[in-house]
């Protein structure tokens, strides 16, 4: 197929609506989203099983009248998109051997002061349960504070084109400006800051404030120390173009404070990082957070006993659940209107139905784990005191992969339509559209 400008806008519309979804959903939504890498691509046999399942499907499929409006094109997408993000999170729950809702969580007793993500494959033999970890300094990037100047005295320098370079580890920047005639330390500073702040550098710049004085902090954007060199940047003006004196006069070198790395010791041995990221045992993803730092430098962490963690994986799949149904209709504002054929009111209630029915064929099960039912086929979950083993619940989960899958295969099933025929039942036909029309609706309104 030739690639127009229309087909570019379609596909750009798709890939900034729907990529990186997860990432704009809140902290309750994105529990499992840590470790779907290793799901979100497919080998050639899954590829081959999908389009057998399309041609079974067809063989059997009737022919249906279906026109339907830009609100049901945009039901059936979101539909399918939902469906494929709540797979993703039930498969973060599972271990690499497709055993569901295995995962084991772990625990730290400070998650302000070090965050922990445990990821089972990532792990070195004989990694203990828990272990010890006592935070000696936090990795910091390197800062130069300058002078602090009255903010509303004149510069002291006489006006006229100046410039100074700044050195990084990837480029060489010189920075050029104009002091003006009666210009304050406090314009001209703020004149530098937003200067280097929109020169993507490497650095960022701030004006300090302090009893009516200010001075313009430069800080370098990685941490850590250099691997290479003494600084992460070095101002100069030993060969700048114009001018020279305002880095000397700003005081932009008098206050270098260096970058450091992280330095911690786990159960009494030594470690460092050049950033606030490392792991440990490798399954053990630790976050430092030196924002959050007190008096408190020592943080316990381990793994939740198989009873806390099958709880968490419980919670996170009922959250993925219930943004799945709150996810697949599309935000519609203020167009959304019930007496309007194309509404999507009868949609999701097609979908809320087809769930609610599906849910309670497995209400008893699900009641031994403290996950309820509601009308509108969401869920809540209440833990239990006693869990019950997880047999019932992995073969839960098996069924609802099996029905994402169907949703996705089809996502038009949810959508109002009329039969016009039923196939011959002595003939196998395939009709390769049919559960495709919704891929045909992402070009039809740009005909």
């Amino acid at each position: 197929m030739a690639v127009s400008m229309a087909t570019l806008q379609i596909y750009d519309h798709y890939l900034t609506t729907y990529r990186h979804r997860s990432k704009n959903n809140n902290n309750n939504q994105t529990k499992g989203n840590k470790r779907v890498a290793r799901t979100v691509t497919h080998n050639q046999d899954e590829l081959k099983s999908v389009y057998s399942a399309i041609q079974w499907k067809n063989r059997f499929a009737p022919l249906y009248m279906n026109e339907p409006a830009p609100k049901s094109i945009a039901y059936a997408v979101h539909l399918k998109e939902s469906a494929q993000d709540l797979k993703q999170t039930i498969n973060s729950l599972s271990e690499e051997n497709g055993e569901l809702f295995s995962i084991k969580t772990a625990y730290s007793d400070n998650e302000a002061l070090a965050s922990v993500d445990y990821v089972s494959e990532d792990s070195v033999e004989d990694a203990p349960n828990s272990f010890d970890l006592k935070i000696e300094s936090f990795a910091s990037p390197q800062v130069n504070t300058g002078k602090y100047l009255d903010a509303d005295a004149p510069v002291g320098l006489e006006p006229d084109s100046y410039s100074f370079d700044i050195l990084t580890n990837r480029l060489h920047y010189e920075l050029q400006f104009v002091v003006g005639r009666g210009e304050t330390h406090s314009s001209l500073q703020n004149k530098l800051a937003r200067l280097i702040n929109n020169s993507d550098l490497g650095v960022s710049a701030k004006v300090l404030e302090k009893d009516g004085q200010t001075a313009l902090e430069i800080t370098s954007d990685s941490i850590g120390k250099p691997f290479n060199n003494k600084n992460h940047f070095t101002i100069t003006e030993e060969s700048t173009s114009y001018r020279k004196g305002v880095a000397d006069y700003l005081g932009l070198n008098d206050s270098i404070k260096s970058a450091t790395n992280a330095v911690y010791t786990v159960n009494g041995s030594e470690g460092s990082s050049y950033s606030n990221m490392f792991d440990v045992y490798g399954a053990y993803h630790i976050t430092l957070h030196p924002e959050n730092a007190d008096n408190v430098n020592r943080v316990k962490i381990g793994l939740y006993p198989d009873a806390e963690s099958l709880s968490y994986n419980i919670e996170t799949f009922v959250d993925g659940y219930n943004n799945f149904l709150k996810d697949a209709a599309p935000d519609l504002g203020d167009e959304e209107d019930n007496n309007d054929t194309g509404s999507l009111a009868p949609l999701t209630r097609l979908l809320t139905n087809d769930m609610g029915k599906f849910l309670k064929a497995h209400s008893r099960d699900l009641a031994q784990y403290g996950i309820s039912i509601n009308d509108d086929a969401t869920l809540d979950y209440s833990k239990v005191e006693n869990m019950a083993d997880p047999s019932m619940l992995r073969s839960f989960g098996s069924h609802v992969l099996r029905k994402l899958n169907s949703i996705s295969l089809d996502p038009m099933e949810y959508v109002d339509r009329r039969i016009c025929a039923y196939s011959n039942p002595s003939t196998s036909y395939i009709n390769p559209y049919m559960t495709s029309i919704y891929t045909g609706m992402l070009f039809n309104l740009y005909t």
